[in-house]
């Protein structure tokens, strides 16, 4: 997303905001990733809350972390929904994952359901969107047509005072599984809700087109919302962490469908979708209602997951036009923005930083490289502090990281020259994050700086498997002072010169190429 806009023109209730399909990871003020895969965002009295499942910890799913905004673009870190390393319906793989709360008006609660895997959807509730909410002592029952079969991806929404939910039922002992796909059937279907929403009747009925073929068949990641009188349920087929789905849309006048299914991308722009998410034009009150996907790497590092946004475009007839998953796309939305100030942080308020809007990437090289990312000081002072995102894995070297001051970029690839020190740190992966966390050098010797200085950071840690950090093309910022920050790289055990001439230094640069950082002054 890049930065938000604020109109003054009405009290300051309005925001715009453009998305784009290249600026995937979120960031909150401090300038850690925003951690919360599978993630759901509500517009909860007067601001917006974002929830998911927390990777950071150990990997996997672990508990879920919340964050909230009154502009889509500054995220404030609020905590965990609960605590994860209490006693909780969480621990099972998976780690309540999906999560989704909607409010019960007339007890004045919030109520969060969340997918436990086998053990089903566990309820809780609180006071506050952002929690802590206290877990039911059952889990909430489905249509017992479904015994034996496990309860997974699911949404929970209201419409007025009637609650809903969307599920899939998984089915492992479907005997048309194949030998190498798909491995399970899965079929969405919708219930009503009880009153106060902690449970379902019991009745439900498919949400399924009238092919029941196998995309009917592998659907999950569910959401509902309501446009024009018309239900609308978006999902995707069957995606395990993948890095991209079908995306379905099904839409029906009832509840009871019958349901008209639409294929409205082959491979959701690279995610798969998390949610609907409604916002309104204060001037205009028309609703654009914003498709919301996960954007993951495949395999193991879920922690590496994006965000994909972008507005859904209706047909007069109610069908919805294919993604738009240009490379180039951008889509801008006027929305009604939250009350209270816009929050501020670490990273909002750094001195100089490269740019928080950019199209940041995850890079994972220290096997291969040491690398020396540079900056001229953009002001006169004492620095305090070098932050940087960084993402472990499983090793078992440690994360070596130094700052220096360095005279000029000639020098920087000369042999045998000496640049000043002035921090160093060094970080086992323990002590580190599975997601891009902000990491800090503290400096401790030759703090004071002048404009126009000449700054580095070396960041080494050759393993079998690598560390990793965030890297941005600085050719195509626009952030201020994009053009003081260069990266260079040193290949692993390149102690000497290079080239036919043997004139050719082993370090440089990585061109139009940064590493994501900020600087905080004292």
């Amino acid at each position: 997303m890049l930065s938000t806009l604020l109109s003054f023109a009405v009290a300051a209730a309005a925001s715009s905001i453009t998305f784009t399909n290249t600026q995937r990871f979120l960031f909150d003020v401090d300038g850690n990733q925003i951690d919360a895969y599978g993630s759901k965002i509500n517009f909860f009295n007067g601001r917006y809350y974002l929830c998911g499942n927390s990777f950071s910890t150990t990997g996997s799913g672990f508990g879920i972390k919340s964050y909230s905004s009154i502009d889509l673009d500054s995220w404030h870190y609020d905590g965990f929904l609960f605590d994860p390393y209490g006693a909780n319906p969480c621990a099972q793989a998976g780690g309540c994952g999906r999560p989704h709360i909607v409010y019960n008006r007339k007890a004045s609660t919030y109520v969060l359901w969340a997918n436990a895997g086998s053990s089903g959807y566990p309820v809780a509730t609180s006071s506050s969107p952002s929690g802590p909410f206290t877990f039911l002592t059952s889990t909430a029952s489905i249509d017992p047509q479904f015994d034996g079969l496990q309860p997974a991806d699911f949404a929970v929404e209201t419409f007025g005072d009637n609650g809903y939910i969307v599920f899939s039922a998984l089915n492992f002992r479907d005997p048309r599984a194949g030998s190498t796909w798909p491995p399970i059937y899965q079929t969405l279907h919708i219930s009503r809700l009880i009153d106060g929403y902690t449970n379902t009747t019991r009745v439900s009925y498919p949400v399924t087109s009238n092919a029941t073929d196998l995309i009917d068949q592998e659907t999950e990641s569910p959401d509902i919302f309501m446009r024009n009188g018309l239900y609308y349920v978006v999902a995707s087929n069957t995606c395990g962490y993948c890095n991209g789905s079908i995306g379905l849309l099904y839409r029906a006048s009832s509840t009871q469908g019958p349901w008209t299914r639409q294929i409205i991308s082959g491979y959701s722009c690279e995610g798969q979708v998390e949610g609907v998410l409604p916002l309104t034009n204060p001037y205009t009150k028309q609703v654009t209602y914003v498709w919301h996907s996960t954007s993951v790497p495949g395999g193991p590092r879920v922690g590496f997951g994006g965000h994909i946004f972008q507005p859904l475009q209706f047909n007069r007839d109610g069908s919805v036009q294919d993604l738009d998953c240009s490379t180039n796309a951008a889509f801008h939305v006027e929305f009604t923005r939250g009350s209270g100030p816009v929050a501020s942080g670490a990273a909002t308020t750094a001195e100089q930083s490269t740019p928080l809007d950019a199209a940041y990437e995850a890079v994972c090289d220290s096997d291969q490289f040491d690398i020396f990312q540079t900056w001229q000081a953009n002001k006169s002072g004492t620095i305090h502090s070098i932050s940087l995102n960084v993402a472990k894995s499983v090793q078992t070297v440690p994360l070596l990281l130094t700052v220096f001051k360095f005279n000029s970029y000639a020098d920087l690839i000369s042999p045998e020259y000496k640049y000043t020190t002035l921090g160093t740190a060094a970080y086992n992966a323990t002590s580190l994050s599975f997601v891009f966390n902000t990491t800090s050098i503290p400096i401790t010797s030759n703090a004071t700086v002048s404009a126009g200085d000449l700054l580095g950071l070396s960041i080494a840690g050759s393993d079998f498997a690598p560390y990793c950090h965030l890297e941005y093309e600085t050719t195509n910022s626009t952030g201020s002072s994009a053009s003081a920050f260069r990266l260079f790289q040193r290949g692993a055990g390149q102690n000497s010169w290079r080239g036919l001439q043997g004139k050719t230094s082993p370090v440089y640069e990585r061109v139009g190429r940064s590493v994501k950082l900020f600087v905080t002054y004292a």
